[in-house]
């Protein structure tokens, strides 16, 4: 097995890989390809609401950062405990509203250490993999996705739009609120897009609807 190790890891694996202004070059191209290729995974990961743009770059800038941070540092320990002493000032206090976003900053930064040690084939093998898999998880919650029905209107279509809801497959009440005049109605559906503009066609076109609400509880909004 070591053999094995050393043969896809290197024999160098470790020691200071950053000695000259090519390798340099080389470690950075390496980091913004594959930092590339985590922003896009995050935003494959991501819809509309939930995607945010700067945390995205700011993915980038950590990859690059801890590769210049390992060059200065190689195996110096007078540069190492400065840097420590430096970072120890910086205090991140944001906090993260997803909690991928905290193993996407850990993955950009394994990707900045890898490509300082030279290790490019963990950084390469380990990225694809882990894509992968995000990707294929992804999908998975997308198509159990549920949707959050919220109808509100009068007491004289209450009858209506909760045989039209109970009709749909997969449906259940969250929420039944029936008031003197109105009525709120929340219900959990598992529907597709198309199924669900007619649904919201077909109870909106009623009169004596005052609202239609259609919320995915997954979704926040930044």
């Amino acid at each position: 097995m070591s053999k094995l190790l050393e043969a896809f890891l290197g024999e160098n694996l470790g020691e200071a890989y950053i000695l000259t202004g090519a390798n340099l070059c080389v470690s950075l191209l390496f980091t913004i390809g594959m930092a590339g290729f985590v922003m896009i995974i995050y935003r494959l990961c991501n819809d509309s609401l939930t995607y945010n743009k700067k945390f995205n770059i700011t993915l980038l800038m950590l990859s690059c950062t801890s590769t210049v941070l390992l060059a200065l540092i190689q195996n110096n320990p007078l540069l190492s405990l400065g840097v420590l002493g430096s970072l120890s000032i910086c205090r991140i206090r944001t906090n993260t509203k997803d909690p991928r976003d905290l193993g996407f900053i850990f993955w950009a930064l394994s990707i900045g250490i890898s490509s300082a040690v030279g290790a490019f084939a963990v950084g390469i093998v380990s990225s694809v993999i882990l894509g992968i898999v995000l990707i294929v998880l992804n999908k998975n919650i997308r198509k159990r996705n549920a949707r959050m029905v919220i109808v509100r209107g009068e007491n004289r279509q209450l009858d209506f739009v909760q045989e039209m809801l109970e009709n749909v497959s997969g449906s259940t009440v969250q929420s039944k609120n029936v008031f003197s005049d109105t009525f709120e109605l929340v219900y959990k559906l598992h529907i597709k897009e198309m199924e669900e503009e007619r649904l919201i066609a077909a109870i909106s076109s009623r009169e004596g609807i005052h609202g239609v609400n259609i919320l995915v509880p997954e979704t926040r909004v930044a």
